[in-house]
This record gives C-alpha cells, sequence and structure tokens, in this order.
C-alpha cells in the first residue's frame, strides 16, 4: 500500500488533503464501483477500432510507481478548467490527488505499454460512481474513453445500478460526451453539473 499521508509526488515535500475543490470529472468524468478482476473486470488488452492496427490499449491496476505519471496526467487534463474556476494551487492538487488514489479504486489506462491515462471509480452502495476518466491528447478521440465508460455502463446493467457522475460546468466537451452515451443532466451546481445513466432496460421497465 501506498503510504499516501506522507508521500511527495516530486516535490519533495509531504503534502496533506484539504477538503475544498475536488477536481471531479473535468476531463471525461467522476465516478464509483470497484472493477476487480475476480468479478467481470475491466481488464486489457483492449483493442479498440478507431485506434490504429498498431496501437494496443490495456488497463491494469494502478500501482505506487505510477504515481508522478498519473499526476502529470491529471495536471494536463484538468488544470485549464480548476485555472479558470478556482486558480491552480499546485501544492493543494497534489494533496487532494492523493486524497483521491487512497480514496479511489485506480486503473491506468497504457498504451503500446506507456501509461496514457487513468481511470477512478469508488464503490458505493447503489449506484457507480464514476469519479475520473483522464487521458492523454493523444488518445482523446480515438474510441477509448467511449469503450471505457461502455465497459461500465455493461456492468451497470448487470447490475441494475445507475452510473452518476459530475463534469465542470465549464467543460462543454466532456457535458456532450457522456450525453452521446447516454447520460443525462440530473443536477446543476455553481461548478458542477451532474450526470446519470440509467440502462434502456430499466428504463423500460419504469414507463
Amino acid at each position: 500500500m501506498c503510504p499516501f499521508n506522507e508521500l511527495s509526488l516530486d516535490t519533495g515535500e509531504s503534502v496533506g488533503y484539504r477538503d475544498h475543490r475536488r477536481t471531479d470529472a473535468a476531463g471525461a468524468g467522476r465516478g464509483g464501483i470497484s472493477i476487480d478482476q475476480g468479478q467481470g473486470a475491466i481488464h486489457g488488452p483492449m483493442h479498440t477500432g478507431s485506434l490504429p492496427q498498431e496501437s494496443r490499449v490495456e488497463l491494469r491496476r494502478a500501482a505506487c510507481s505510477d504515481l508522478l505519471k498519473l499526476f502529470e496526467i491529471h495536471r494536463a487534463v484538468f488544470l485549464p478548467h480548476i485555472a479558470r474556476i478556482w486558480g491552480w494551487d499546485e501544492r493543494w492538487q497534489r494533496g487532494n490527488f492523493l486524497e483521491e488514489m487512497a480514496t479511489a479504486s485506480t486503473w491506468v489506462v497504457q498504451a503500446d505499454n506507456e501509461v496514457a491515462g487513468y481511470l477512478q471509480i469508488q464503490n458505493q452502495a447503489e449506484r457507480i460512481y464514476l469519479r475520473n476518466i483522464a487521458l492523454l491528447p493523444a488518445l482523446q478521440g480515438r474510441g477509448v474513453g467511449t469503450r471505457l465508460v461502455g465497459q461500465l455502463q455493461a456492468k451497470a446493467a448487470e447490475r441494475g445500478m445507475p452510473i452518476e457522475l459530475s463534469v465542470f460546468r465549464i467543460n462543454v466537451a466532456a457535458r456532450r460526451f457522456y450525453e452521446r452515451l447516454g447520460f443525462t443532466r440530473t443536477q446543476d451546481g455553481q461548478t458542477h453539473i451532474g450526470m446519470t445513466w440509467h440502462s434502456p432496460e430499466r428504463e423500460q421497465r419504469g414507463t
């Protein structure tokens, strides 16, 4: 287990967690169910038709050694939105990132054996809460995020659970991405929009 409370990332300083300005799903989502390999896991290799033939995309559990690279991806994906909303506090963001790593199930997205993104989810009793999907620009628009969410949707349908997440209000691209995958707006906050997905079978039973 990583010593999250004392981990320093690349600063050489310990960082603590404070209870404001959480990232939510600026890059694609923020959410939650554990995906365990013994329980119908999402795991690689994962081939996507929109990727070049030579590309290989896989999903594996995050390790302590991944933290620095994952935070770099976090910064690349979320900084433009967070800077506009609150301003970017590097030290606070590192502490919050470590807290999210400690409290969520995190999966690394690898492309050709290189770390290229991550998926974060949390265990919830009656829902799947998608905390974060963050992909480097090289993988965006190539079907990877759609495939990840699609596999979560399949698991949610099997368990009869909704998927919930939130996106930054200013991140129109993320909202449209989820709308295309069947998510609907359920909450409107000052900085975030809450979205929910229900399986078509559940919707049909409810009508």
